[in-house]
């Protein structure tokens, strides 16, 4: 009977330690990088901002916004100067909040403190000139939800369209005065160009 060689040759240990080490050390050097490790959850085109957008949003269009600076969480949240604050009014105000950390923004709803109280909010629209029309929901949550209302309702502001909201059971015109609508729409401009 033949006799059978030994599978762990002291040449195959060597190899082996020599892999074993090279690939513990790789992965101990590549562990330093984790923050430029590739971001592929498909949010970053929503939320991700460029030094460039952000310099262009500080030097040229800051000057129309109201700052107020959050150090705890280190933000800054941009309010038009010119948003409708009048308690008795029924009305939708967005702000803009970049992080001093991170190369991201994020568009946020504000309602007045009525709205603030529904559960979801509520608006139909309608086009006088092309008889479209249409609803939209809003419910608190994350920023995405924000982005998706947002999103939906700013290039409706552009058209000649009369909104409403459901108010204490009954439809409520909303986004009538001229200055609110422009503060909406602006809002909404210089933050889908911060993003793009």
């Amino acid at each position: 009977m033949a006799r059978r060689d030994p599978i762990f040759t002291p040449e195959l240990i060597k190899v082996i330690k020599i892999f074993g080490f090279a690939s513990v050390g790789i992965v101990l050097v590549f562990s330093f990088f984790n923050e430029y490790r590739a971001d592929n959850t498909g949010d970053a085109e929503v939320t991700h901002i460029t030094d460039a957008s952000r310099l262009y949003f500080k030097n040229v269009r800051q000057i129309y916004y109201k700052i107020e600076r959050r150090d705890d969480a280190k933000v800054d949240i941009f309010r038009y100067s010119r948003n409708s604050n009048d308690k008795k009014l029924l009305f939708l105000n967005l702000s803009i909040i970049l992080s001093r950390i991170k190369n991201e923004a994020y568009i946020f709803v504000e309602p007045s403190e009525a709205l603030e109280k529904l559960e979801e909010i509520e608006i139909r629209w309608k086009n006088q000139s092309s008889q479209k029309q249409g609803e939209l929901y809003f419910r608190f949550g994350d920023r995405f939800t924000h982005y998706d209302f947002v999103s939906k309702l700013a290039p409706l502001i552009e058209e000649n369209i009369d909104f409403e909201v459901k108010f204490d059971q009954e439809w409520q015109p909303i986004l009538v005065a001229e200055k609110e609508r422009f503060a909406f729409k602006v809002t909404a401009e210089d933050y889908f160009r911060l993003v793009e």
